[in-house]
């Protein structure tokens, strides 16, 4: 059997941060190339446990192949079984790879995969390119996809694969519809496949994107690849639509097991990709005293919360190659930390960032612009203030998007600032002139993406701020980071 997964091309994506007249504003596709680490659990976890499989992945995005360039690709593979990762801003491009598949080969069986179908699933399945979507995590699934189709055996017993045909009866069956599931952020139409023990799974299998060079914008090598030590994020921040709720953590020893791989396939620069990587300072502790027993010379960052860093913890993994870590800082006052729900204050990120620069660690400073808080102009430039006062070596600076499923987009409905029917109807039947929506209560889409453009030039065009960054480059690669982030902020 041959298996092909895809990565769609993003010549449709809807922008997030673009103007109504077309004109495209600073996105997060500007700041880095990061493999699709889910495809590449799957290939792992086919690798193990059917090793008879002819396995396949097509990463149009980082390997930059065209629609043209695509079909070439699927007629020399001759899969079986497809799977399409998705999210719902790449709608329309998830709809037009499966399309092209069909058209190729009408007899081969088309999975989504990813987010859409999780925050979805109903309206997923609706669309006839595909035969099946998968809920959840998709490893063990999808394996058993590929085993009953090579057996002609049944679907209906998959947890987390549904069909046209599967789910109507499981419906029925379930006639008092979405149940709360304190494991998801919103309670559940479809029973969800779940890994509780991560552990459990193979490595992702790098091998297959290994002629791709990843790289993040704010790193310093050429040899960069992401990591998952865990899924979930148990916080309720109000704006976040991580659909995993319940924190799911590997073990350190299987963690370091893989970056010990990695390093030996020639690795140097790791970002942890995590929604929450340093749940505790005890977990950052451990990690690191762990890559230090095993002498593995590594550059290493994440992603994390300030109100669970101690002064202890960074010093440790400051020895053992932590290089940087971006916080959600997200907002410069209390009271707006209070209710983003945040579990922290302006003084807490002030003394974290300070202990940061006192070890030489790098931060990122996180923030989001157009919080219903935010009713002024001025309000927003004393935010602006704040970020530029904890001296982050690099801030990114988004507008807040309402998307569905969250505490802030319910409150965004009732106040009728949006139409809660606008996700279902482009889910079902997707348009480029789709938007993103803003909290446009006390300004205008324009003037919010006006105000974002001028936080980041306040931030990078300071003149103490460009000298300094030029006498703290180590390495080329990293100039030639910092010099491509510079022209694509010039060029916006």
């Amino acid at each position: 059997m041959n298996i092909l997964l895809i990565n769609p091309p993003d010549d449709n994506l809807i922008e997030c941060y673009a103007y109504s007249n077309g004109e495209a504003g600073i996105d997060s596709p500007d700041f880095g190339k990061f493999p699709s680490l889910g495809l590449l659990y799957i290939l792992g976890y086919l690798e193990k446990n059917a090793p008879e499989y002819n396995l396949f992945i097509i990463d149009c995005v980082a390997e930059k192949i065209t629609y043209q360039e695509l079909k070439s690709k699927i007629l020399k593979i001759r899969p079986d079984l497809v799977g399409i990762t998705s999210f719902s801003i790449a709608l329309i491009d998830v709809i037009k790879t499966a399309g092209i598949v069909r058209e190729l080969f009408p007899k081969a069986h088309i999975c989504m995969g990813g987010h859409h179908p999780m925050a979805f699933p109903a309206e997923a399945l609706q669309l006839k390119e595909f035969d099946s979507i998968i809920v959840g995590d998709g490893e063990i699934p999808f394996y058993m996809l590929a085993k009953a189709i090579e057996k002609n055996k049944p679907l209906k017993d998959i947890t987390g694969l549904y069909t046209k045909e599967t789910i109507p009866a499981y419906m029925l069956e379930n006639k008092c519809g979405k149940k709360e599931d304190s494991r998801f952020l919103y309670p559940v139409s479809l029973v969800p496949s779940y890994v509780e023990n991560l552990d459990d799974l193979p490595f992702p299998s790098r091998k297959y994107l290994s002629h791709v060079q990843f790289f993040s914008i704010v790193g310093i090598s050429k040899k960069f690849t992401t990591v998952i030590s865990s899924r979930g994020c148990p916080f309720h921040c109000v704006m976040c639509d991580v659909p995993y709720k319940k924190y799911r953590a590997r073990s350190i020893k299987n963690i370091a097991d893989e970056i010990e791989e990695c390093v030996k396939e020639g690795y140097e620069e790791f970002h942890f990709y995590d929604d929450m990587f340093n749940i505790t300072p005890e977990r950052i502790i451990e990690f690191s005293k762990e890559i230090m027993s095993r002498k593995l010379k590594i550059i290493w960052d994440f992603r994390g919360r300030v109100n669970t860093v101690t002064k202890e913890s960074l010093e440790i993994a400051k020895k053992s190659g932590l290089r940087m870590i971006s916080f959600g800082v997200e907002t410069g006052t209390n009271e707006g930390l209070r209710y983003i729900k945040k579990d922290t204050t302006v003084e807490k990120i002030k003394e974290v960032f300070q202990i940061c620069s006192d070890l030489k660690i790098k931060t990122i400073a996180d923030y989001m612009i157009g919080f219903p808080f935010e009713k002024t102009k001025r309000d927003i430039d004393e935010s602006i203030k704040f970020c530029i006062s904890i001296k982050p070596a690099y801030a990114l600076f988004s507008v807040l998007i309402l998307f569905p499923n969250t505490p802030i987009y319910n409150e965004a409905a009732v106040k009728k600032l949006i139409d809660p029917e606008r996700w279902h109807k482009f889910c079902l039947n997707p348009s480029k002139d789709f938007y993103v929506d803003y909290w446009e209560e006390f300004f205008t889409r324009k003037q919010l993406l006006d105000f974002q453009k001028t936080a980041f030039r306040r931030f990078y065009l300071r003149l103490s701020y460009v000298l300094q960054s030029i006498k703290n480059i180590s390495t080329f690669n990293e100039f030639l980071m910092k010099a491509k982030g510079c022209f694509l902020l010039l060029k916006k």
